[in-house]
């Protein structure tokens, strides 16, 4: 398969330019660091292209699609339709349209998925808060616990504590309030939070309402703390990457903390 220009270009770029703008964007790195981005990212988009569903071939002398620019692809599209309109019926036009925006939807989200490894890849090293909670009966004992990593890697706090009988939700909420408070103690000013309840990231994000009467109090606390400090993000991770924080909320049921 051909390459993608899109990669051509990306190696291009990796290779000759200075990327002045660039590196005064993500201060901390170097040029040869992004030009190690920029040729990952090359190396997804041919893997993604090599992956791709290839276009439905046309009958007669129906051309080849080949993915590329936009200005390549809406080309190719509109020579296809051109010879599908004098060969084809109504009905096998719109199926092989259908194809088409089939196919492209999945290139589409293939390129989304790209940017947002580049950009994960660019992105500045932060600080780190792992937050977690745990009833045990649901409800029942429960505890909150939260972990701060530097930049470095290193934990620089541990915190816990017994909730009593709780929900498990109201322990995941506690799990984050309390780490939050300990960075902004900490005097932490820029903060990225990693916690495994999928629930407590959406709503905190405004993704899902908070429709359970007893959560409105902590998520309007959640939200007041993410408003102390510069830059902030929360995002969704699997629970086997959040084992300190959850280590920390048993702890606290277990020690009573």
């Amino acid at each position: 398969m051909p390459k993608s220009v899109l990669a051509d270009l990306l190696r291009f770029i990796a290779a000759n330019e200075e990327l002045t703008h660039a590196l005064a964007r993500y201060p901390g790195h170097t040029r040869d660091t992004l030009g190690r981005v920029l040729n990952a990212a090359a190396d997804r988009i041919e893997a993604l292209d090599a992956e791709a569903p290839a276009p439905a071939a046309s009958s007669g002398k129906g051309l080849k699609v080949r993915k590329g620019s936009e200005v390549e692809r809406a080309a190719a599209r509109a020579a296809e339709e051109l010879q599908e309109s004098m060969e084809l019926s109504k009905a096998e036009r719109e199926a092989r349209r259908r194809e088409r925006a089939a196919a492209a939807a999945v290139v589409e989200k293939q390129e989304q998925a790209v940017a947002a490894e580049v950009a994960a890849l660019a992105r500045p090293v932060q600080t780190r808060l792992y937050c977690d909670g745990a009833a045990r009966g649901n409800p029942g004992p429960a505890g909150a616990g939260a972990v701060i990593v530097n930049p470095a890697g290193h934990i620089v706090a541990k915190v816990g504590k017994f909730l009593g009988e709780e929900t498990n939700n109201v322990a995941e909420y506690m799990g984050l309030i309390l780490g939050l408070k300990r960075a902004k103690a900490m005097g932490i000013k820029e903060l990225e939070v990693l916690a495994d309840s999928e629930l407590v990231v959406k709503q905190v994000r405004g993704e899902y309402a908070v429709k359970a009467e007893h959560l409105a109090p902590l998520h309007a606390e959640a939200v007041a703390l993410f408003k102390g400090f510069d830059q902030i993000e929360i995002r969704h991770i699997p629970r086997e990457e959040n084992g300190q924080a959850d280590a920390m909320s048993n702890r606290a049921i277990d020690e009573r903390l």
